[in-house]
């Protein structure tokens, strides 16, 4: 018979396992949500074919009291415009996609592909339903998110209302 008191004695507690592999597998994840985050926050751009005609140039706009850093819409509400206007650098306006993912875009026509585009054709005064469509690819990179707001696609048109739209910078833009 064995003496019990020869036998190794448990206390129901193991040595700590090594940290290392463990501290390491939370950094990776870390890391990956970190690169998946930075893209979905718009940091890296995302390449986008906004479908144009140049009367957009005057027709289009939006009407919200939102703000975003100096960006904002030509109207506080629909038909009300700021006592003091934004720059047409600044100004937001909706911009719809080929694919119909509708941006709230600061002075896409300051672009100089599109400025000069719109130079070319408005001195011809061809009316608007005349005009050829076209498209622009840009590089967009999304700061915010408009909620809540107005669109108007024609000067003279009617205000539709957006529940929510991503507010996004283009650069880099070329016609189609």
């Amino acid at each position: 018979m064995t003496d019990s008191s020869d036998a190794p004695v448990s206390t129901g507690t193991s040595a700590p396992a090594p940290r290392r592999p463990r501290l390491l597998g939370v950094a990776v994840v870390a890391v990956v949500a970190l690169a998946l985050w930075w893209s979905l926050a718009g940091r890296g751009g995302i390449d986008a074919s906004i479908s144009l005609v140049t009367s957009d140039h005057d027709d289009l706009a939006c009407a919200s009291e939102q703000t975003f850093g100096r960006y904002r819409c030509e109207f506080r509400a629909p038909g009300v415009p700021w006592p003091n206007p934004p720059a047409p650098s600044d100004r937001l306006a909706g911009y719809f996609t080929v694919e119909q993912k509708l941006y709230v875009i600061p002075g896409l026509f300051a672009q100089e592909v599109l400025a000069s585009r719109y130079a070319a054709e408005e001195p011809r005064k061809v009316p608007r339903d005349q005009r050829p469509r076209f498209s622009a690819a840009c590089k967009l990179k999304v700061t915010d998110q408009m909620r809540n707001f107005q669109t108007r696609w024609m000067k003279n048109g009617d205000w539709g209302h957006q529940d929510e739209a991503p507010v996004a910078i283009a650069s880099n833009c070329r016609i189609q």
